[in-house]
């Protein structure tokens, strides 16, 4: 029996007892509440197949066919949780892998402890994937917008306002459309961070990406785990000078790449030095003291190579 066939299986038992199409969203949150109530109650029966006590000293023999029913019994619930708010197959094994990926890659930078390596602070959007080029694409194929690559605004937020837009809803709808998943590399990005590495940086990625939307936090995984982009930490802040001064790296950062005038103008403010590609948005960084401007990946990794090889003496 495959995935698939279970969701349908347990949806035939369910409609025995009641047909969720016709609910109203209240509704189901009070069979979730009831179908979670009921695997409570499962996972305490599975428990009670254990030695779950520890201070009991006599000791019985786990009972493995409870505990494999029991499990059955407690997916089942899951599945029927699934079916009230109408999951098909599709999005629950896409869901199922975004957590995977997570997990792991989560696990990857958790065990892997910074040494004391000189630290570059790397901004994802617009310095290593090709945010803003995706998101006014989608804002074409959405909403009829078109908006040139070099329109100053960042989020083009003059534009989406005159046509009553709330720019604010229109990038979560960007999120809520999966668009984060197909944004482009840009060219050159994931060698240049693999060669920093293999000069001796520590990579870490800082993004202002709102984690909070559990779309955009699995999804950022599962793009960077795609795109094969190598870093050896990542964090979200809107924050992003702050988050550095109370993270482990302060004093040891080498360098922060970022496109952001905000950010970059506040990291050279406090005396740390930022580079950032040259962009329509961005040219107000030309007269700020402390940020170095690049043109493309071969530019970046030539600045970075200096810094390094400065590092060392």
């Amino acid at each position: 029996m495959k995935f698939a066939d279970m969701l349908d299986r347990q949806k035939e038992f369910s409609d025995l007892f009641f047909s969720s199409e016709s609910f109203s969203d209240a509704k189901r949150e009070e069979m979730t509440k009831s179908f979670a109530l009921a695997l409570h109650g499962e996972v305490t029966d599975l428990v009670s197949s254990i030695n779950f006590k520890d201070h009991h000293a006599n000791r019985k023999t786990p009972d493995r066919e409870k505990i494999l029913y029991e499990s059955v019994d407690a997916l089942r619930y899951l599945l029927a949780i699934m079916n009230v708010w109408g999951f098909d197959q599709r999005e629950v094994v896409e869901a199922f892998k975004d957590k995977d990926t997570f997990l792991h890659t989560r696990r990857r930078v958790e065990t892997s402890k910074w040494d004391g390596r000189p630290v570059l602070i790397v901004d994802v959007d617009d310095v290593i994937a090709h945010f803003r080029k995706s998101y006014f694409e989608w804002l074409d194929a959405s909403h009829g917008i078109k908006i040139s690559h070099d329109y100053p605004e960042y989020y083009a937020s003059t534009p989406l306002k005159d046509r009553g837009i709330n720019p604010e809803s229109s990038f979560k709808d960007f999120i809520s459309d999966r668009g984060l998943r197909t944004i482009e590399v840009i060219e050159g990005m994931v060698e240049t961070l693999q060669r920093s590495r293999e000069m001796g940086f520590w990579v870490q990625l800082l993004t202002a990406r709102p984690d909070q939307n559990l779309i955009c936090l699995y999804d950022t995984y599962s793009w960077l785990d795609a795109a094969g982009v190598p870093f050896d930490g990542i964090s979200f802040s809107g924050e992003k000078y702050r988050w550095i001064v109370q993270s482990q790296f302060y004093g040891r950062v080498a360098a922060c790449i970022d496109d952001s005038p905000k950010h970059s103008a506040e990291y050279a403010s406090h005396g740390l030095r930022v580079i950032s590609p040259v962009l329509a948005y961005n040219v107000s960084l030309n007269d700020v003291p402390g940020v170095i401007r690049y043109n493309d990946s071969n530019h970046l990794l030539s600045i970075l190579d200096g810094i390094y090889k400065e590092t060392k003496n």
